[in-house]
């Protein structure tokens, strides 16, 4: 059994009332067993870790970014003198156990590990995959170091789900059709969820539609 003493931090813990106290926090085998206040013995930890005028608090949980599939990747291509400058502006990392990255707009997959980590984030999650590419985005999430991840796969533009819609009408008559496209696009590209965006309109775009109202009808599908 490992027991750890994170002493003197300012914890964050809405759940138990603390908004900044000063607390000395205990962990056991990774899981938080004492929230005392004031002082503690330190006898009986394995370690103590003085973090006076730190923050702790549990790890934040970024529920929209873009970390990895195509239009991450088409940023990096439009944003080439970002990588190819190397350390300019961010300076090559000076912790051993940091591997070299670049990029600053558009940093790569390493760099996105290291900067969420440092911002206090345990999780983030990317919300545009789209289902042709999932293999490729979760193969560079999973170049991220550190940082959990997952994703949401895109359905809002799918051009064989809005002929479904097409083709069920107003009383959407297939929507037990719907309902099994829909489970097997998640299972099939391991997404954690469905995200809908701008339901149609990107498909229209590619039909010359410039602008569209939220009751104007697909030209092709005519679905509003």
């Amino acid at each position: 059994m490992t027991r750890l003493l994170l002493r003197g931090g300012m914890v964050i813990d809405p759940a138990n009332h603390s908004a900044g106290q000063q607390r000395d926090l205990a962990v056991c085998d990774g899981r938080i067993v004492d929230l005392v206040l004031g002082e503690v013995s330190e006898q009986g930890f394995d370690q103590v870790i003085d973090v006076s005028g730190c923050v702790v608090m549990a790890g934040g949980i970024d529920m929209h970014t873009h970390i990895g599939g195509g239009k991450v990747n088409l940023a990096r291509l439009l944003m080439a003198e970002d990588h190819r400058d190397g350390g300019n502006p961010i300076k090559r990392p000076t912790n051993p156990l940091e591997l070299d990255s670049c990029g600053g707009c558009t940093p790569g997959t390493l760099a996105i590990g290291y900067r969420y980590i440092e911002m206090g984030y345990t999780a983030a999650f990317e919300p545009a995959m789209v289902p042709s590419n999932a293999r490729h985005t979760h193969m560079e999430m999973g170049d991220v170091p550190i940082l959990d991840h997952g994703a949401y796969v895109m359905l809002g533009n799918d051009e064989l789900f809005l002929q479904l819609l097409a083709e069920g009408g107003p009383d959407c008559r297939n929507f037990a059709q719907l309902r099994d496209y829909t489970a097997w696009t998640l299972h099939a590209s391991k997404a954690m969820g469905v995200k809908v965006v701008n339901a149609g309109g990107i498909s229209a775009f590619k039909f010359n539609q410039r602008k569209l109202d939220v009751n104007e009808r697909h030209v092709h599908w005519q679905v509003t």
